[in-house]
């Protein structure tokens, strides 16, 4: 996959960008390094209901959204959904989640499940205001840093008619 220094690049800047106001520096690092090498991030696509979408902004990857289906709870999961920092406000977020929609509705579900860190009340908010809906929370541990966690849905409908399938 030709992309994978890139979305190692844009994991990295967003994660220090959004993460880190609520945790340290170093257990962000030690967290990407653990879980986002290149082999790593290769490996993703081994599975083969691992899906990934990359937005482009003049022939840069200015997004990334990873998806997975999980056949036993029939459930499709956003699991990394990350906009480099200069390049929101586009609504490359809103794009990227239709074709998570699109994609759910491939397996006729109709909502997209995901998880977000409760400190991260930008994309938080954003999530609900396309119609998230909180089941549980639940601790995250990054190092020696443990932040809690919502898991939730959003339905395929709401993300329908928020990005207007503009794509």
């Amino acid at each position: 996959m030709k992309d994978v220094e890139s979305i190692r690049k844009l994991l990295h800047d967003t994660w220090l960008d959004t993460y880190g106001t609520f945790i340290p520096r170093e257990d962000i690092l030690d967290y990407l390094s653990g879980h986002y090498s290149g082999d790593i991030v290769r490996s993703f696509f081994d599975d083969q209901d691992v899906v990934g979408f990359v937005a482009e902004v003049d022939g840069t990857i200015a997004g990334y959204e990873k998806t997975s289906y999980h056949q036993e709870e029939k459930r499709l999961y956003v699991q990394q959904l990350y906009i480099l920092p200069r390049y929101q406000g586009l609504g490359l977020g809103k794009q990227l989640m239709a074709f998570a929609a699109d994609h759910a509705k491939t397996y006729d579900l109709d909502c997209v499940w995901l998880g977000v860190m409760v400190d991260n009340t930008a994309a938080l908010l954003w999530y609900q205001n396309m119609g998230y809906q909180i089941i549980e929370k639940t601790p995250f541990t990054l190092g020696k840093t443990k932040v809690e966690h919502y898991i939730g849905f959003v339905p395929v409908t709401d993300i329908f008619r928020l990005s207007e399938k503009k794509y």
